[in-house]
């Protein structure tokens, strides 16, 4: 505890030892403590510098502790100054660093949109892109039109876009007919539980982020990132989620798909990426809690799946179910 005042953790023990022993020789301190005799010597400098032990002359030495409320409070009144000395010279280093060149400022890596160009910004950032556009998905939306009209365009003009939607986007009237629009004109999509955030990222140069508001109304601030190293967060973030996302409608492979499971098993899966408990599928098909786990272990052997998350990637990548499936599967529960 006294290296915080400047001591080694040797001189701290000597003076410790001394504090409660009161005057002792300097061989029996090196006795108790188990150290060397160069380990002492050491000690009993530092300690005789700092004013906290006093060495007598006789033979053999003595040593007499200083009072801890006398010393000890002068060593902590020098070490509160060496720490005031180098809070200035930080505040000085501060004030390089943001003066630095090639140093970003705020205002050149992100600004805030303000609402009545919001529209035009959202449409301006994406006919700017040249090679790609990723999106997540969800309300509440930046704008208010019923098709994604730039989309559209750069999608023709063979621009590639990826978008993660939220499943309570998809499940919004008339979702899916739009949805299909932009497949249909190459959009890649895949479907999350929850997207963490409101994102247009552009070339990986600059992106768009809205804070959500999950009441439905319209985003707090909208915020265009423009380079560093918080863009590349918002990339990495994207490239996560599009890897936990399950594929809306992946085409079915030639040599594998529904053959290879039984339609008890297919029905199995629907339910599981539909998000039911296991006791919930139980009481569905009837069979035991136990057997729900088993089959679904005999299901990740099969996929070679690690978590059931892996299940579900696997489950569309080799076209054993659709996000068809599953949606079909909440109208049938809510019917």
């Amino acid at each position: 505890m006294l290296e915080a005042l400047g001591l080694s953790t040797a001189e701290s023990q000597v003076y410790q030892l001394l504090v409660g022993c009161g005057r002792s020789r300097v061989d029996r301190v090196g006795q108790l403590l188990g150290l060397s005799g160069e380990q002492l010597d050491e000690a009993l400098r530092g300690l005789a510098d700092k004013g906290l032990v006093t060495i007598t002359d006789d033979r053999p030495a003595q040593l007499i502790p200083a009072p801890p409320d006398i010393a000890g409070e002068t060593l902590l009144l020098v070490r509160m100054n060496e720490l005031q000395s180098v809070r200035g010279v930080l505040r000085q280093l501060t004030k390089e660093y943001r003066t630095a060149p090639g140093t970003a400022s705020l205002e050149e890596i992100a600004e805030i949109v303000p609402d009545e160009t919001l529209a035009q910004r959202y449409e301006q950032i994406q006919r700017r892109a040249r090679r790609e556009v990723l999106r997540f998905d969800t309300a509440p939306y930046l704008v208010d039109e019923d098709v994604n009209a730039a989309e559209l365009e750069q999608l023709t003009a063979g621009i590639h876009y990826r978008t993660v939607y939220d499943r309570a986007a998809i499940e919004e009237d008339g979702a899916q007919g739009e949805m299909r629009l932009y497949a249909d004109a190459g959009e890649q999509a895949r479907v999350l539980g929850k997207v963490p955030v409101k994102l247009v990222i552009v070339d990986r140069s600059a992106a768009l982020v809205a804070l959500r508001t999950d009441g439905g109304g319209s985003p707090g601030a909208v915020v265009q990132i423009h380079q560093g190293s918080l863009l590349d967060a918002l990339i990495a973030l994207f490239e996560l989620a599009w890897a936990s996302a399950l594929p809306l409608d992946p085409p079915l492979p030639d040599t594998r798909g529904r053959n290879e499971l039984s339609g008890a098993e297919i029905q199995l899966l629907i339910l599981l990426l539909s998000g039911l408990t296991d006791d919930a599928i139980a009481r569905q098909l009837d069979i035991g809690k136990r057997t729900v786990n088993r089959r679904i272990r005999g299901l990740m052997d099969l996929a070679g799946a690690s978590s059931r998350m892996q299940l579900g990637w696997q489950a569309s990548e080799r076209g054993w179910i659709t996000m068809s499936d599953v949606n079909r599967m909440h109208m049938d529960s809510s019917a």
